[in-house]
């Protein structure tokens, strides 16, 4: 009988293993990377552009391209394109970020061949319905006044902004009239100049044949080459203040930001500093959570993350807390900051730290799906599965010292911004 006194024995974890990837390149340049993996008969299509937020030449652009794009295409409404997509089972989502727009297509494998069609009709001939695109803008426009009522969403604008300056494709932020002043013409003008092979990257995941893959070919073959240069980021300038509050009478709670620049991927301290995140506030057990939220009330929650660009990287902490707390609030926060750099991370911590990341990493690779999501979000930018090999090198084999030392270089308190919203006192 077993014994439910005792713990399960513990297991080294094993090296991450991680699939072939096929690479095929289509007559017009389009780079197709293949992920032949699973048992089911479903599959992903990705489509990538490198063409977001940095690529707008009027606010919202990028975003409201890739949103009307599903509202009308060659001969077909959006509620015909529903229709479709409902009849067959499938899903498309769509998303526009900085630097990248992406169309994902689950489907049933027996309909590949219907909706495959259906979604390249979406990406190279949308009609732009201008009904469609007054809607689209006033929802949006709705969305956006709501949105600028929460102190979290004001926070975050501002701190942005006082990292890069408020002109900078990386810390400007939509406001209303961006909304009123866009048209329909600057949307046909960006999906001419950036919806091209020349921009465009596909991934095919799931259970596939060669019949998907000859299909993936013939359709997407006939995009345009594309000549528009692709995004190089200017110089950005950060605030002089290293603190900044953004009123907001008559609200019980504020915003809060805090963070730093640090060193990117390409530098050997990289994956230390995503550990020393993980223990300051990467997870639901780290030092931050543990004294914020539930020693001291202050919050039900506050996270930290590395955000990485091509050219520059910083850590940010983000937490909402009671007008009365805010200070109380940032001084513990920089306290825990304080002890990083101060005491090395006791090993049963780290220890708890490395299971948890490697685990977290060992679910990303966990179904044929996952593994597509993870692919995809490397392939945007500019990576490989080496960059997850070494990360779980790296989580296996940290010590407390070599965090310790991290910490002391790259932590410095007096490098941090910070940004409140709502009333700090």
């Amino acid at each position: 009988m077993l014994d439910r006194t005792l713990p399960p024995p513990l297991h080294e974890m094993e090296p991450l293993t991680f699939p072939s990837v096929a690479k095929h390149v289509l007559p017009n340049g389009i780079p197709l990377y293949v992920i032949d993996r699973g048992t089911q008969e479903i599959s992903r299509v990705d489509v990538l552009f490198s063409a977001g937020k940095v690529d707008d030449a009027h606010r919202l652009t990028a975003e409201l391209t890739s949103a009307m794009l599903r509202e009308g295409a060659a001969g077909m409404t959006s509620a015909d394109i529903a229709e479709r997509l409902d009849y067959y089972g499938a899903t498309l989502q769509t998303m526009s970020t900085l630097r990248n727009t992406y169309f994902t297509l689950y489907s049933a494998n027996r309909y590949f061949a219907e909706l495959l069609p259906l979604l390249h009709r979406i990406i190279a001939s949308p009609t732009f319905p201008e009904k469609e695109f007054q809607t689209v803008k006033e929802r949006g426009l709705q969305s956006l006044r709501v949105e600028l009522e929460k102190v979290d969403v004001l926070a975050s604008r501002a701190f942005s902004a006082q990292l890069f300056g408020s002109k900078h494709p990386y810390g400007s932020s939509t406001e209303p009239a961006d909304y009123e002043t866009l048209t329909i013409e600057r949307l046909r003008a960006f999906h001419r100049a950036y919806y091209t092979a020349q921009r465009c990257r596909i991934v095919l995941s799931g259970r596939i044949t060669d019949e998907m893959i000859a299909l993936v070919e013939k359709l997407f073959s006939d995009m345009p080459a594309g000549e528009a240069p692709l995004f190089v980021a200017p110089p950005f300038r950060s605030a002089e203040e290293r603190y900044r509050l953004v009123e907001k009478s008559g609200v019980l709670q504020s915003g809060i930001r805090a963070g730093l620049f640090v060193v990117g991927r390409d530098h050997p301290d990289h994956h230390c500093l995503r550990i020393l995140n993980t223990v300051l506030g990467g997870y639901f057990g780290s030092r931050l959570m543990s004294k914020i939220r539930e020693e001291k009330g202050y919050t039900y929650g506050i996270h930290s993350t590395v955000v990485t660009f091509p050219d520059v990287a910083y850590l940010t902490i983000q937490t909402q807390a009671a007008t009365a707390y805010v200070r109380p609030l940032l001084d513990d926060l920089f306290a825990e900051l304080r002890r990083l750099r101060e005491e090395p991370v006791g090993e049963d911590e780290l220890f708890m730290v490395r299971n948890y990341m490697m685990g977290e990493m060992l679910r990303l690779f966990d179904t044929p799906i996952s593994v597509a999501e993870v692919f995809v979000t490397l392939l945007a930018n500019n990576l490989d599965f080496d960059y997850y090999a070494a990360r779980f090198d790296a989580v296996r084999a940290v010590t407390a010292e070599q965090l310790f030392d991290v910490a002391r270089r790259r932590l410095d308190e007096k490098a941090f911004y910070v940004t409140v919203a709502g009333q700090d006192k």
